[in-house]
């Protein structure tokens, strides 16, 4: 059988490869759901001002191409716009009515009618919530800490429009128990815990696009960073405290009780109250000890250090106050983390001077990274390592970002409505690749594949047929954590032994399977190289059997490959959570063999570690997994509108719109209607799977 889109099929394992709303479905759409944007949009800012901003940046832009001598790429078309506002804006495909309603829509303003639509939708908390949780790095759980309050402090800022410097300034001066409601800020200093120098190499990397890791051993080798900088930024977290099981005056006298109980339930009490009463403490003491292996000749090793910034004006240190005493159990540690040195609130100090007007970095580099996201690649490219040398590539354009980003005063939901109304939002993506080394220069948007949260979402949106009413409260998955700290809190020795038992009972199974769970992914891993290079022939006459219909040879070949050990996507199908939801209302980051991570999700041990790059796995994934199980075969809402079209023509017609959010071409239609007239209506289903597989779905373009 002849498929039109063959040559777009990337399934050759060789080679590895207005939708505007009607005010009523708005309604109840986002009225009821608990990810809804605190606030609409325009009751911020004016539309008018919003375009104005958008028009000044297209002539700044327009103005450095011509420098160039180059010129903006025409303006897309409505299906190729309705996509892209979707998938950039609320990170999903629009659904069939979505699509239909947009392309069917004849107002002239209609594009930026959609987007601000799209901003004040549910889909856009979700969607900004990724974007984070890989920037932040959240994981649900790291080692006893549970970092599902992080992620629920950050769901809430994001649906409330927190301003982005409040937000780190709250980040960086967090205290206080982890696991405690409202503690959730807590979570990214947490992220490296009893390594506060790293803390600081990851801020100033995440918030001023400096990288000075090197400098932590020794003078960068290739920029003007001393090691002695480095301590004297790393300075301004001296004395962070991290918390441990005697921080709670409720728990006194517990080893007594516990020294008259089995040593398996003396260890679980002990476990839990550690883990349970993790966090901060410590406000900064503006000091820190060079090494003892420092080896220049401005200071002695073991020399304290005083903090001091690195560049724009200086930051503010309190006068020292009167040192806490340390409690007597535990002086000598306290000695030794230099506790007895006064706190001077450094850590606020360096929240303001990091978040100030008069920062040179600050506001340019959350301004370059949006501008990244929205639009594929920075002014500024790589986004977090700014260098003396650095220049943008349109340098009086990301002056005017950096002054709009002060504008809107960091609310980075008016600043993305300002992108996303620009011309060069609406143009064609350059159709040729890019050479090599050389800047990209915005002649329109960079064509790239979705991420891995994208197109798990944009699955999703074939399964269902509103799959935000799926969003989940933002604490659901942290509230556990929070009714369980609360409980220790306020319980005595006896009453928390009465809490391990009860916990040991009910829990033992659940560890059990776990525990399973988790050799198994390791053996997988272990032997994933070697079976992917085993697997490549029986992949080539997989997709043999698929292209001329013989589903027996499929199944067969599927049975042999899980017989092997390779995983098919099964995991990822059936949601490994009991059920399927968006991506960032699942554990962060996924199970090793969920979809999500066969599409490159970050694993969240290093900053921005996502990936795009094609795999083995990813074609099995989809090959016999998700499409099969969820689509094709489950009850989805793709599946239900193909049953109810009045014939092949329409069916034909909606597997485009559904999945490519485009009509077929007169050639694409007419080949199908034959398929289907010669081999049955099982042809559709061939159909759904070319399209799933095509780089069409999987790029944003």
């Amino acid at each position: 059988m002849k498929r039109t889109l063959r040559s777009i099929v990337v399934f050759v394992a060789s080679s590895v490869f207005a939708a505007t709303f009607a005010p009523s479905a708005l309604a109840q759409t986002a009225a009821s759901n608990p990810q809804r944007p605190a606030r609409l949009v325009d009751s911020v800012r004016p539309l008018a001002k919003v375009l104005e901003d958008s028009k000044r940046l297209d002539q700044l832009l327009e103005r450095g191409l011509q420098r160039r001598n180059e010129t903006p790429l025409p303006e897309a078309d409505d299906a190729t716009f309705v996509r892209r506002a979707y998938l950039s804006i609320v990170g999903r495909i629009p659904n069939l009515e979505e699509t239909e309603r947009f392309l069917a829509d004849q107002s002239p303003d209609k594009r930026h009618t959609l987007v601000d639509l799209l901003l004040n939708l549910p889909g856009r908390t979700s969607h900004f919530a990724n974007f984070w949780f890989d920037l932040l790095r959240v994981k649900s759980r790291q080692q006893d800490l549970s970092g599902e309050p992080y992620a629920h402090y950050l769901r809430t800022a994001i649906q409330q429009d927190k301003p982005y410097d409040q937000m780190v300034r709250e980040l960086l001066t967090a205290s206080g128990p982890a696991h405690q409601q409202g503690n959730g800020a807590t979570g990214m200093l947490m992220r490296d815990k009893n390594m506060p120098h790293d803390a600081m190499a990851n801020a100033l990397r995440l918030f001023l696009g400096t990288r000075m890791e090197c400098a932590q051993c020794h003078n960068h080798p290739f920029e003007h960073w001393t090691q002695r900088e480095f301590f004297e930024m790393a300075a301004f977290f001296g004395g962070l405290r991290y918390r441990d099981e005697n921080a709670l005056p409720n728990l006194v006298g517990l080893r007594t009780e516990l020294a008259n109980v089995d040593d398996r339930i003396r260890q679980q009490a002990l476990q839990l109250v550690r883990r349970m009463n993790q966090g901060l403490d410590g406000t900064g003491t503006g000091v820190e000890k060079l090494p003892g292996d420092y080896k220049y000749d401005d200071a002695k090793p073991g020399t304290p250090i005083a903090a001091d910034t690195l560049f724009g004006p200086k930051a503010k240190l309190k006068a020292p106050g009167k040192t806490e005493p340390a409690r007597s159990g535990n002086r000598e540690r306290a000695r030794n983390r230099g506790q007895n040195t006064p706190e001077v609130d450094s850590r606020s100090s360096l929240a303001e001077w990091m978040t100030s007007s008069k920062n040179p970095m600050f506001a340019k580099v959350i301004a370059n990274r949006m501008w990244a996201r929205t639009f594929g690649v920075g002014l500024v490219d790589p986004v977090d390592d700014w260098k003396k040398e650095t220049e943008a590539v349109h340098p009086e354009l990301l002056t005017a970002l950096e002054k709009l980003m002060v504008d809107v005063d960091f609310d980075l939901r008016q600043f993305e409505r300002v992108l996303v109304h620009t011309q060069l939002f609406g143009r064609e993506s350059p159709a040729a690749d890019q050479t090599p080394g050389a800047a990209f220069t915005f002649r329109g948007p960079l064509l790239r594949r979705l991420s891995a949260e994208q197109l798990w979402d944009s699955l999703l949106t074939l399964v269902f047929a509103d799959v935000d009413e799926r969003l989940r409260p933002l604490d659901e998955r942290a509230k556990p954590v929070y009714d369980q700290y609360a409980e220790l809190a306020k319980a005595d020795a006896k009453e928390l032994l009465a809490m391990v038992e009860e916990r040991r009972g009910a829990g033992a199974p659940a560890r059990m399977q776990a525990q399973k769970q988790r050799e198994e992914a390791q053996a997988r891993l272990a032997a994933d190289a070697e079976l992917q290079k085993r697997a490549q022939p029986l992949l080539r006459e997989m997709q043999q059997a698929r292209r001329r219909g013989d589903q027996q040879r499929v199944a067969e070949l599927a049975a042999e490959l899980e017989r092997m050990g390779l995983p098919l996507g099964q995991r990822a199908a059936r949601g490994r959570e009991g059920d399927l939801v968006r991506a960032s209302d699942l554990a962060q980051p996924a199970p090793p063999n969920h979809l999500l991570r066969q599409f490159g999700q970050s694993d969240r041990e290093t900053v921005d570690a996502m990936s795009t790059v094609a795999t083995v796995p990813q074609v099995l994934t989809l090959l016999n997994g998700f499409l099969d199980q969820r689509v094709l075969e489950g009850q989805s809402a793709l599946k239900a509108a193909m049953e109810t079209a009045p014939n092949g023509e329409r069916r034909v017609r909606i597997a485009f719109l559904t999945t490519l959010n485009r009509e077929p071409s007169p050639k694409e239609a007419n080949d199908w209607r034959k398929a289907i007239a010669i081999h049955g209506e099982a042809v559709i289903k061939d159909l759904v799977w070319v399209l799933c597989n095509s780089n069409e779905f999987r790029f944003l373009r």
